[in-house]
């Protein structure tokens, strides 16, 4: 499937995923100053991964001046 997002779209996505993961996904626990932290065993480290994963994809996309 492709999709085509403005940049302002690709960053409001970024951004909502970025808080999706530290308010929903990620335990109390593991967040620290914005940033989320997890071991393979926590029982949430696979929806983090899979969310981290789909922001380094997107992360691809994003133009830098």
């Amino acid at each position: 499937m492709t999709i085509e997002v403005s940049e302002e779209e690709l960053a409001l996505l970024l951004e909502a995923l970025d808080s999706h993961l530290y308010w929903q996904v990620s335990e109390q626990g593991q967040r620290n100053s914005g940033y989320v932290s997890h071991d393979d065993d926590d029982e949430n480290a696979e929806e983090c991964k899979a969310v981290e994963a789909l922001v380094a994809r997107l992360e691809k996309y994003r133009v830098t001046p």
